[in-house]
């Protein structure tokens, strides 16, 4: 077995070449790949947040090494590049593209596969690291956010957010409470935390907000002594200045916003960003969208205005 003959096999066409050429350098990893099964599947897939009917449909779905061997190939060494580079914030992984969906459920699973049978090997990084087990299960139960998000944008189970999950399973990203950060650097080595916003949790209210900003700094300093990040950045359509036309001072996100300093960084366009955040859009027209919310309001006007949104990159320090 080798990458062509995966890429045919799978028909990963040209966007999977460098993806492939790359795990076929890598090879297998040194531990066999298990991919849990049955009740002790479905009692992990619970534990990760995963919703029941997708939960019965990746059990259900999951490859076997005899009856799937090119899936079975991708698999293993897909996670051999995760595990390689556990710990490693530095790497740029994007673990791979989506598999095409005409494979069936298998296919539609794949990454949510590769996720199962690294569990093992970041669950003990996590101990190396002496994070308590709380944080360990709160931080990976990210899967079922994605799986469900997947479910209610597309209309069928699967899981297209590999690339943000690869942080997960490295051990570089963590929810403490509302929030995520993640083992970052600056452009000139400086040490940081990416904040990041989960869906799942409730509104972002001040006070919860608060909570985990003071949680950040005392967590880190103790499970990852030597990075030493005092201070925070984040680039998100959250900072785009232009959320002041349309929001009032009062608003959770203005006064979330209030403590952070915009960076000289360029702005990037940000539409697909706020759309997919706010809207978990699909591709349907503006006038079809929800307008229950000034936020979603101001979204979908400024936007059949003919203005762009924006991602500002910004930094906060840490309390």
């Amino acid at each position: 077995m080798d990458s062509k003959t995966v890429s045919s096999e799978l028909k990963l066409g040209e966007m999977g070449t460098a993806w492939l050429s790359g795990l076929d350098e890598l090879g297998p990893p040194p531990e066999p790949v298990r991919l849990p099964r049955g009740d002790e599947a479905h009692d992990l897939l619970r534990r990760l947040q995963v919703p029941e009917l997708d939960a019965k449909e990746i059990v259900e779905a999951a490859p076997d090494p005899d009856r799937d061997p090119v899936l079975w190939w991708l698999l293993e060494r897909a996670h051999h590049e995760i595990v390689r580079h556990m710990g490693d914030f530095g790497a740029k992984l994007r673990g791979g593209p989506p598999l095409p969906y005409e494979g069936g459920a298998t296919a539609r699973y794949f990454h949510v596969y590769v996720f199962l049978a690294t569990i093992p090997a970041v669950r003990r990084f996590h101990a190396s690291r002496d994070i308590p087990d709380a944080t360990s299960w709160e931080t990976l139960a990210q899967l079922g956010e994605m799986v469900a998000v997947h479910r209610r944008k597309y209309g069928e189970g699967g899981m297209n957010s590999q690339w943000w999950l690869t942080y997960h399973l490295r051990g570089i990203v963590y929810r403490l409470g509302r929030l995520e950060f993640s083992l970052a650097t600056g452009g000139d080595g400086t040490p940081l935390l990416g904040m990041h916003i989960p869906e799942t949790g409730g509104p972002l209210l001040p006070d919860v907000y608060g909570d985990s900003m003071r949680r950040a700094r005392p967590f880190f300093d103790r499970h990852f002594p030597e990075h030493g990040a005092r201070a925070a950045t984040g680039t998100s359509w959250l900072l785009d200045p232009q959320l002041a036309e349309y929001l009032t001072d009062k608003s959770h996100i203005m006064q979330l916003r209030r403590d952070w300093t915009l960076t000289e960084a360029e702005p990037r366009d940000g539409d697909d960003s706020i759309l997919e955040f706010v809207f978990r859009y699909n591709g349907q027209p503006l006038d079809e969208l929800p307008q229950r919310s000034s936020l979603e309001r101001a979204v979908v006007a400024h936007l059949k205005a003919g203005r762009h949104w924006q991602e500002w990159t910004g930094r906060i320090e840490l309390p």
